[in-house]
């Protein structure tokens, strides 16, 4: 079973969040299937979730954990081995040599093991088998980023026998990002093959509200413009066969797919646009609009808007 703790609202404490936005923020990463979620004592003493039972505790000390007698799952970040069975110890590893310090642990007891943001570099399967050997009890993963390959690094974990992840939505915190670890999973795993992911678009817009950092329009699963298509050979292959193409359909993220054209476009692309728009392309000469979206996307030196294109293809009408 792959089980997946979110760790968002434990990374947006810096950008001071409002009470209204991290209610909102934890109601959409609810919905999006990660199996716990987890949250400082003072995140959680604003939201006052009606149920416990996905919520992992940050704590600042295992004798935190008596103020909150409804919950059974806390985690803190401490030096030492000492286990407990509500406790997951959080343990920064920085270099794969540091594995085997997690034999010195006396008693087998949940641990999320955080860091070895280069472990795709060396022998990653032996580095991962290690892990689970070496900390003899329940072992979560949490790759760091600063390579840009923590979700490949997340999925290789699962792949290799691993169970448990953690990751944060966008990746903030340098974590690996929640929302390419779940869609990986699911194209490679068929993980939670009817769950939905329509709210991405909603989540990274509060995400944005939040940070005030807008996500590049080609992020990975959320970027406003990853289904656009331009080129004619890959807009005639996509409308024939889209699983050829994209990983997943553009709605199980809440996005959609959209013709863009400019200076690769071809027939096809024409064609497609205008029935996109609600035309028949047969009214039009194809040829002659071709030749002019060419030559004013060269013009312009981008793709043009859809009224740029409308305004030429009325010209061409038959």
């Amino acid at each position: 079973m792959i089980r997946i703790t979110d760790m968002t609202l434990s990374c947006i404490e810096a950008f001071c969040p409002s009470a209204r936005q991290l209610k909102d923020l934890y109601a959409l990463l609810l919905s999006i299937g990660s199996d716990y979620i987890e949250m400082p004592a003072a995140v959680y003493d604003i939201i006052k979730p009606a149920s416990a039972d996905k919520i992992l505790l940050r704590v600042s000390n295992p004798g935190q954990t008596a103020d909150y007698p409804n919950l059974n799952r806390f985690i803190c970040r401490k030096s030492g081995f000492v286990f407990s069975s509500v406790m997951t110890m959080e343990i920064q590893i920085n270099d794969i040599k540091e594995i085997n310090l997690l034999g010195q642990a006396e008693e087998p007891g949940p641990i999320r093991l955080v860091g070895l943001d280069d472990v795709l570099c060396h022998d990653f399967t032996s580095a991962f088998i290690k892990m689970q050997k070496r900390a003899k009890g329940h072992v979560e993963f949490c790759p760091e980023n600063s390579y840009s390959c923590a979700t490949a690094a997340a999925i290789e974990w699962i792949m290799s026998g691993g169970t448990d992840l953690a990751a944060a939505f966008g990746g903030i915190g340098g974590k690996a990002p929640l929302e390419e670890v779940l869609l990986a999973l699911r194209v490679v795993k068929r993980h939670k093959p009817s769950a939905s992911f329509a709210v991405l678009p909603q989540l990274a817009a509060l995400m944005e509200e939040i940070t005030g950092t807008r996500y590049s329009d080609r992020k990975a699963v959320i970027g406003r413009k990853i289904f656009d298509v331009e080129s004619g050979i890959h807009i005639d292959g996509i409308l024939k066969k889209p699983q050829m193409y994209e990983p997943f359909l553009p709605e199980l993220v809440g996005g959609c797919r959209k013709l863009i054209v400019g200076k690769h476009s071809g027939r096809k692309s024409i064609g497609a646009k205008l029935q996109e728009m609600g035309y028949s392309a047969g009214d039009f000469d194809i040829a002659q609009i071709l030749s002019d979206v060419r030559d004013e996307s060269v013009i312009r030196e981008s793709s043009l808007t859809d009224e740029e294109f409308y305004q030429i293809a009325l010209y061409h009408r038959l």
